[in-house]
């Protein structure tokens, strides 16, 4: 074979190899780009596909009828009906209880006292204070975090009065009342849906137990209860000292499935409270009547 055919030869199977190698290239390269775009569709696909499992929730609110009071007269009875309404997606139980605030101001109800040698009679009325920008700490009416003594109500653009006596976050008690100005705020429950003690041939109901008024009945997604609460009434024997006073009834309220945990989760295991969901909670190992099952 002399050059001239070897040069040919050659050139011959440099094409053939880069046909070759280009085919190979080319498949390579489809090759890669299938495995991508199935890794992104798959990868899409997951993403898609992990929407959370449906589950149910245990949710309720309170819904209350309030008409606002800014000054509390004896005899005052203004309308706050309380109750709870079940707004989750499965049966719950649910429980109500009451924190009471109050603010009462500097009276002057000092009479015949002696003043830089001047007689001074006080007039009942409430003192009248100067605000300090520097120092002075004014109560807003819708928080109760300003209700501290020290602190001043602005009644007008000139007009302050000094707070003296607080109670914040204070526990409602049916049974004990405390020996203090609460006392004077009389809470009026529904007449016939409300018992401290258990009822028989009852549905439907509040039940107070230690601090806590406990609806009778399994509420269904939806369901509200009756009315615990119709109205509050101020004394007609409250104390002319706490003229002018702040107070408000803030109503709190538990809702739980209805799993025996809610037994040791409310702490009601052994009370009267517990006879309230007698049959009608999820136990985990069911026994019947008079032995194991």
């Amino acid at each position: 074979m002399n050059q001239k055919e070897k040069r040919r030869h050659l050139f011959r199977v440099f094409v053939k190899s880069k046909l070759l190698f280009a085919c190979f290239s080319l498949v390579l390269s489809l090759l890669l780009v299938l495995g991508s775009t199935y890794a992104w569709v798959t990868k899409a696909d997951e993403r898609v596909n992990r929407s959370p499992k449906n589950k149910t929730i245990v949710s309720a609110r309170i819904e209350e009828d309030f008409h606002t009071v800014t000054r509390w007269a004896p005899g005052t009875t203004r309308i706050k009906a309380v109750r709870v309404k079940n707004d989750g997606t499965t049966k719950a139980i649910v429980r109500l209880s009451f924190k009471e605030f109050f603010v009462g101001f500097d009276v002057d109800i000092t009479d015949n006292h002696r003043l830089d040698d001047t007689i001074v009679n006080g007039n009942g009325n409430l003192k009248v204070h100067e605000l300090d920008d520097a120092t002075d700490t004014l109560i807003k009416v819708d928080d109760v975090s300003t209700w501290e003594v020290g602190n001043k109500y602005q009644e007008d653009a000139s007009t302050f009065y000094l707070a003296d006596t607080v109670f914040k976050n204070e526990t409602y008690k049916y049974s004990n009342r405390p020996n203090n100005v609460l006392a004077s705020f009389q809470l009026d429950f529904h007449p016939t849906k409300f018992f401290d003690q258990l009822p028989t041939n009852e549905t439907n109901y509040w039940f107070y137990h230690n601090g806590y008024f406990y609806y009778s009945e399994i509420l269904e997604p939806n369901e509200v209860t009756e009315d615990l609460l119709k109205s509050v009434t101020l004394s007609p024997a409250y104390a002319n000292e706490y003229k002018g006073a702040l107070y408000k009834l803030v109503p709190e309220m538990d809702a739980h499935d209805i799993s025996e945990s809610v037994l040791t989760d409310w702490s009601i295991k052994g009370t009267d409270a517990e006879k309230l969901y007698k049959d009608k909670l999820h136990y985990m190992n069911k026994t019947s009547e008079g032995g194991t099952g």
